[in-house]
C-alpha cells in the first residue's frame, strides 16, 4: 500500500530529526523564540497604522490632526497639545520617539544575538557529531559503520538546522531594521512639519 506524501513527508522530518541528536531540541527552540520576536516586532510597526500612512497626506495631517489616520492623529494631537514654544514641541516628539524606537531597538539586538546564536549552535552540534564518529572508529572498529554513520549524519544535520534557522533570520533582522529606521524618518518628518506649522501660524498649532 502506498503512503500519502504527506505521511512520507512526515516520517522522514522525523528520521531526519532523530538522526540530528539531542541538539535538535534547543535548535527548534531557538527558532521558536527567534520567529516569534520577529512576528511581535511585525505587531508593533503595525501597531497604529503608522507606517501605512499616505507621506503626501501629512502637511494636511499636521495642519488637522483630526483628519488623521489613528496613530499619526493620536501623535499629533500629544504633541500639538497646549504647546507654547519650539522647545517644549521638540520636547514632546523626543517623548515620542522615546516611547518607541528604544523598545524597537532593544528587541532588534535582542533577535540579532538569536540569528548569531544558531549558525554557532549548529556548529556545536558539528563538534558532538564530530566526536560521535571518532568515538565510533575507535570503540568499533572493523566491526560496524553505523556509529560512525550516525555521528556524521549528526554533524550535518545540526549545521544544515542552524544555517537553515539563521538565512532567513538574517532576512527578517534586515527588513525589521529597514521598518525600525522609515518610522524613525517618520517620526522625524512629523516634528519638522510641525515646527514649520508653529512658525509659519504665530505659534499656533491645531490639537
Amino acid at each position: 500500500m502506498t503512503c500519502h506524501p504527506s505521511f512520507a513527508l512526515l516520517s522522514e522530518a522525523w528520521d531526519l530529526w532523530e538522526k540530528g541528536g539531542v541538539l535538535m531540541i534547543p535548535l527548534a527552540l531557538l527558532a521558536f523564540v527567534i520567529y516569534w520576536t520577529a512576528l511581535d516586532l511585525y505587531y508593533q510597526f503595525n501597531h497604529g497604522r503608522l507606517l501605512k500612512a499616505n507621506p503626501v497626506e501629512l502637511p494636511r495631517w499636521v495642519g488637522k490632526p483630526g483628519e488623521a489616520e489613528d496613530g499619526i492623529r493620536e501623535i499629533l494631537e500629544f504633541c500639538h497639545e497646549d504647546v507654547e514654544n519650539l522647545e517644549e514641541l521638540r520636547a514632546r516628539f523626543r517623548e515620542v520617539r522615546a516611547a518607541h524606537i528604544p523598545r524597537i531597538d532593544r528587541r532588534i539586538h535582542f533577535l540579532a544575538i538569536l540569528v548569531s546564536a544558531s549558525p554557532l549552535m549548529g556548529l556545536l552540534g558539528t563538534v558532538m557529531g564530530m566526536l560521535a564518529t571518532f568515538d565510533g572508529l575507535t570503540t568499533h572498529a572493523g566491526r560496524t559503520i553505523d556509529p560512525v554513520a550516525a555521528g556524521i549524519s549528526e554533524a550535518l544535520i545540526t549545521t544544515q538546522t542552524g544555517l537553515i534557522i539563521a538565512i532567513p533570520g538574517l532576512v527578517i533582522l534586515y527588513l525589521i531594521h529597514k521598518r525600525r529606521n522609515q518610522l524613525h524618518m517618520l517620526l522625524v518628518r512629523l516634528e519638522s512639519l510641525s515646527m514649520q506649522t508653529f512658525e509659519r501660524h504665530g505659534g499656533a498649532l491645531a490639537a
